[in-house]
């Protein structure tokens, strides 16, 4: 008998079984298997449950059937280690505040903490990384714990990452290489789980099923990410709400009754907003005589492409998913208003150069204009604009005004069905009529 065989598989140290090679893992994947997963989760110490994961998903997961990876693997594995990661997580805020240069045991702690954080984060990614090359397609029933457990770890990072500067009390560069790892294995991660979730499939015959409910928490949980990292990173914020916006157009004939619109929607018009805004400062800076006129430039045209990118996910988002919006008319009302207040010619506009005028109008304020005429057959949003009851400050009564004109021009070439809905005595009743004349004179 072999050398190797001499002692039961299932009796090998650790340290044996880290060093076997790829035929052996495969031949006594049946008896080691049990055995590591009941040390990972009888394990009290971080350092060995990181050493014993890695063991199973760098030398035993490949030999796994990918079919039965929930049941025997992802399900018995991934709660313990979100745990972990909450738990560490927690060690690291509690003693963050602690850190200074002179304190070495605690720099040592977080240093080894936020290390053992990253290899974490390294492992899970190995776990999407196997299912992405095994498989062709991914029904989302057969991988059921790992996107929520990937989502949470991912957030959780980018959170921890994003509050830095105060957690660490003024000592964050002590250990502000290992954040930046700990940020880009994480943003590593999230590429490689959006990669996955793209191989997702569902049955489009199928109304509502678990995997349908999976996929709208995994929306909602990007969308969740999506509200962290807007201020850290605009290229990979960007790429998240592309995502997002695929994922729910992809699946949208079996998910469209269960997404949560009017999130998305607010949070996409928040983003708008905060990119547009963004622009007029910059716009205005570039007016001012001592401003570098090429760095702010190309920063401003860099944030008005963002800002045009969310303007046309909203009028792509909001085309496909009409019929569900009614909740949403008020968020879209005053995004429009909100606009046009801080550009000219409202009196509250900001003070920038023609040219940069010409470039927003140009590039994103055109955008406006097909999204109003999708608006314009929604009775909801009818009712909304044309409330009598509406109570708007100074700075929204010109926009009012503006979208109410716009509104008019366009109703000639639509059908009588829509200009019905804005002209019928019941909707109307004269209530325009004195808001633009008698509202709008208070501000004049």
């Amino acid at each position: 008998m072999s050398q190797e065989r001499a002692v039961p598989a299932s009796a090998v140290p650790l340290e044996e079984i880290s060093s076997w090679p790829e035929e052996l893992c495969r031949r006594e994947l049946p008896s080691v298997l049990p055995r590591l997963l009941s040390m990972y989760q009888n394990s009290d110490g971080w350092i060995e449950h990181i050493q014993i994961l890695k063991i199973i998903v760098e030398m035993f997961l490949p030999h796994m059937n990918h079919l039965t990876l929930e049941q025997t693997f992802f399900s018995q594995v991934l709660p313990k280690t979100v745990k972990l990661f909450d738990d560490m997580m927690y060690e690291l805020t509690s003693q963050a505040r602690g850190l200074s240069s002179q304190n070495l045991e605690i720099q040592t702690t977080l240093r080894n903490i936020l290390q053992t954080m990253v290899q974490l984060l390294g492992a899970l990614t190995g776990c999407v990384q196997h299912v992405c090359a095994t498989q062709e397609s991914v029904i989302l029933e057969n991988i059921h714990s790992l996107p929520s457990s990937v989502l949470h770890v991912i957030k959780s990072t980018f959170v921890h990452c994003k509050n830095s500067e105060s957690v660490y009390s003024g000592h964050l560069h002590l250990v502000s290489d290992l954040l930046q790892a700990l940020f880009k294995e994480a943003y590593s991660l999230q590429k490689q789980l959006m990669e996955l979730l793209d191989m997702v499939c569902m049955d489009p015959l199928v109304d509502e099923n678990d995997d349908v409910l999976k996929m709208v928490v995994v929306i909602h949980s990007l969308l969740g990410i999506c509200s962290v990292i807007s201020s850290m990173d605009h290229a990979f914020h960007a790429n998240t709400w592309k995502f997002i916006i695929k994922q729910s157009l992809k699946h949208q004939s079996v998910i469209k009754s269960q997404l949560k619109h009017k999130d998305i929607i607010t949070s996409l018009c928040e983003d708008i907003l905060f990119s547009f805004h963004s622009c007029l400062q910059l716009a205005e800076q570039m007016v001012q005589p001592r401003a570098q006129d090429n760095a702010d430039y190309r920063l401003f045209q860099k944030t008005l492409k963002l800002c045009r990118f969310f303007a046309n996910s909203l009028l792509h988002y909001t085309k496909e998913f009409l019929p569900f919006l009614s909740d949403s008319c008020c968020t879209l009302h005053q995004l429009y208003l909100q606009i046009h207040s801080k550009f000219p010619p409202s009196l509250y506009a900001a003070r920038i150069s023609k040219a940069q005028q010409e470039e927003i109008a140009g590039a994103f304020l055109v955008t406006l204009d097909p999204l109003i005429s999708q608006l314009l057959i929604f009775q909801p949003f009818v009712q909304v604009v044309l409330d009598s009851k509406l109570e708007l400050p100074c700075e929204l009564q010109f926009p009012q005004c503006l979208l109410l004109v716009v509104i008019m021009d366009k109703l000639p070439s639509q059908p009588e069905a829509v200009q019905a809905l804005w002209c019928a005595d019941s909707q109307v009743s004269g209530a325009t009529t004195r808001y633009v004349f008698t509202h709008t004179g208070n501000c004049c």
